[in-house]
């Protein structure tokens, strides 16, 4: 199944954890190869007189792409969030633990 950045991005995103609503992907990560997808990145909540920390779901923990939804098992206790993609430290993830 083959699908681009924008079919992507116009699905919703849910937890099936909690059943939680996350929003649309914002970004998506992919290895410095350009090979492989690391993962994808979803807004995070929105905090009073913080800015929002986005959340970044990585490919393995993704269950199931529908034709309207993705389905994500994410433990949201154990999250940390990125304040913008660009940020993060990709070198310090392994491609087999995301491929």
């Amino acid at each position: 199944m083959e699908l681009s950045y924008s079919e992507l991005r116009s699905k919703e995103v849910v937890n099936l954890q909690n059943g939680a609503r996350m929003g649309k992907i914002i970004d998506m990560i992919v290895d410095s190869d350009g090979k492989g997808v690391l993962g994808v990145v979803v807004p995070g909540v929105k905090k009073l007189f913080k800015p929002a920390e986005d959340i970044f779901v990585p490919w393995c923990n993704i269950s199931k792409i529908g034709s309207d939804v993705i389905l994500v098992s994410l433990d949201m206790s154990a999250l940390t969030g990125v304040t913008r993609s660009a940020e993060m430290h990709l070198e310090q993830v392994k491609d087999e633990d995301y491929l």
